[in-house]
C-alpha cells in the first residue's frame, strides 16, 4: 500500500515513491500528484543542527522566493510551496529532474550533446541568475544535474542571495567550496560576487570535462574564468556568452543576409510579448516550429501584414502572455524566416531556435490579479 501524503490547507493527495537524498537543511522526496500522475521532487526543511532552526528556515523561505522569481529553461522550475512558520517546517514543489549529476555525465559519440554544448548551456543559465541579480553560492557537480535529454539544469538554491543593490554583494557566507584554491577575492577579504561565481563555474567545469574523448572548443574562456586575480576574469557572464556566441557564429558561418533575416524576425517576435503570465515554456522541436510557421503563412497569404501578432507567438510559446498588436509584422518577415530555417540543417536550425529561445526566456514573468481564478 503506498504512503499518502497530504498537505493542510490544500486538496492535493501525493504518493510517496522514494527519497531522492537529504542535505544539511533538509531532505527531499519524489512525489507523484494522484490528479495528474505527474512526478514532483519535494524538499523538506528539516535542518540537521537543531541549533540553527530559524537561520535555515529564513534561508529556506529565501530559496523559495528565488525560485519563484526565476523561469529558465537551464534552471530548476518551482511549482508550489507550503510553508507551515509555527513549525518551522515546509516543502517547496520543484520539477523532477530524472538524470545524473555533471561530473557522471558522459557525452555518447554516436549522437547527443558535445562536452562545448554542455558548457554553452550552463554558462546560459548563469548568464540568467547574473541578469536577476541572483547568486547561487553553492557551485558544486551535485547543483548542476544533466537531465535525460541531456538539458543542464542549476538546482539547489538553499545558499543564494537575491542581491537588492550592488553594495550587497561584497561580503558572503563562505561555505566548504569543493575547490583546492580560492580566488583572491575570497581568500583575501571574504567577499563573494558574481565575478566569483565565475571562477567557481569555471574551476567546475575545469574539472569535470573529459578533453581526451571530445574536442572541446572554449579552452580559452575556462582559462580565463579561473584566474585567481578577479581583475583578470571576465566581468559578468555575459561576457563569456558574448564571446561564446562570436566563436558559434564564426564557426557555423551564417551569412550577413541570414542573420539581417533572424534578427528582423526575432525583434518582431520577442517585442509583441509584452510579459509571460506563468513560466516560459518554449517550443524546441524544429519541425513544430515550422509546421506552424507555415500555417500562419498559408492563412496570412493574401495580408500585408498578420492580422494578430498571437498568431506568431504561439509557434514558438505554449505558455499563456500577454502581447500588443501595436507592432506591424509583415508577413514577408515571416516568409523570409521560414525560408531561412527550411534552408538549414538540423544543427544551425537549433542554433537559431537557441537564441530565439535565449531573447525569450528573459523576458518578465508577471502574473497580474486580474489573471487569478478566484
Amino acid at each position: 500500500m503506498a504512503n499518502l501524503v497530504e498537505f493542510e490547507a490544500i486538496r492535493k493527495q501525493f504518493i510517496l515513491v522514494k527519497s531522492l537524498g537529504s542535505g544539511g537543511t533538509g531532505d527531499t522526496f519524489l512525489l507523484k500528484d494522484e490528479t495528474t500522475e505527474m512526478l514532483f521532487a519535494f524538499k523538506k526543511y528539516v535542518p540537521k543542527d537543531s541549533n540553527y532552526i530559524d537561520e535555515y528556515y529564513e534561508r529556506f523561505v529565501d530559496e523559495i522566493k528565488i525560485l519563484f522569481s526565476l523561469s529558465h529553461p537551464n534552471v530548476v522550475r518551482v511549482y508550489n510551496y507550503y510553508l507551515y512558520p509555527q513549525k518551522k517546517s515546509g516543502y517547496l514543489q520543484m520539477e523532477f529532474i530524472e538524470g545524473q549529476s555533471i561530473d557522471e555525465f558522459a557525452p555518447d559519440p554516436f549522437g547527443g550533446k558535445t562536452w562545448s554544448e554542455i558548457f554553452i548551456e550552463t554558462i546560459a543559465a548563469f548568464e540568467y541568475l547574473e541578469l536577476n541579480q541572483v547568486l547561487h553560492r553553492d557551485i558544486r557537480p551535485a547543483n548542476i544535474m544533466i537531465d535525460k535529454d541531456e538539458n543542464v539544469k542549476v538546482i539547489d538554491f538553499g545558499f543564494g542571495k537575491k542581491l537588492e543593490g550592488l553594495s550587497q554583494d561584497a561580503k558572503s557566507v563562505l561555505l566548504n567550496w569543493p575547490v583546492t584554491q580560492l580566488p583572491n577575492e575570497t581568500a583575501d577579504e571574504s567577499i563573494y560576487n558574481h565575478k566569483t561565481e565565475i571562477y567557481f563555474v569555471g574551476k567546475l567545469l575545469d574539472n569535470v570535462i573529459d578533453r581526451s574523448i571530445t574536442d572541446f572548443k572554449f579552452e580559452h574562456i575556462i582559462e580565463k574564468m579561473i584566474q585567481l586575480d578577479p581583475n583578470n576574469r571576465y566581468d559578468s557572464f555575459e561576457d563569456i556568452s558574448i564571446e561564446i556566441s562570436q566563436g558559434v557564429l564564426g564557426e557555423i558561418d551564417f551569412t550577413e543576409e541570414q542573420k539581417e533575416i533572424y534578427v528582423n524576425f526575432a525583434n518582431a517576435l520577442s517585442w509583441s510579448i509584452l510579459f509571460f503570465q506563468e513560466n516560459y515554456f518554449p517550443i524546441r522541436d524544429d519541425n513544430e516550429v515550422l509546421g506552424n510557421l507555415a500555417n500562419l503563412i498559408r492563412i496570412s497569404s493574401l495580408e500585408r501584414i498578420i492580422q494578430d501578432n498571437a498568431q506568431l507567438i504561439s509557434c514558438f510559446v505554449n505558455n499563456g502572455y500577454r502581447y500588443s498588436n501595436k507592432m506591424d509584422i509583415e508577413v514577408t518577415v515571416i516568409v523570409n524566416f521560414y525560408r531561412l530555417m527550411d534552408s538549414l540543417n538540423s544543427y544551425k536550425r537549433k542554433i537559431v531556435l537557441d537564441n530565439i529561445d535565449a531573447r525569450l526566456s528573459n523576458i518578465k514573468v508577471e502574473i497580474k490579479e486580474d489573471d487569478l481564478p478566484f
